[in-house]
């Protein structure tokens, strides 16, 4: 059964987790690829994830205009 996150932008209102999501699943955000996937991942377990969804600026490469195509469909 497919992880229900991926439907994100599908509108159904599925989000991901960004506390728990795998690299796939990170993936199926806007302008989320691999890369930037992976530095999630490594913010999060660095730090002991993500206390708002305001927190993943902190990751590199994720400024505000990124944070607002991904803000709805993410949470922690």
């Amino acid at each position: 059964m497919p992880f229900q996150a991926d439907r994100a932008s599908g509108g159904d209102g599925a989000k991901v987790n960004i506390n728990t999501a795998s690299v796939e699943e990170l993936m199926s955000l806007s302008g989320i690829g691999r890369s930037r996937a992976e530095d999630i991942i490594r913010y999060r377990d660095r730090f002991g994830g993500f206390g708002t969804i305001e927190d993943i600026m902190n990751v590199s490469g994720i400024k505000e205009a990124a944070f607002e195509k991904i803000k709805e469909s993410i949470t922690v």
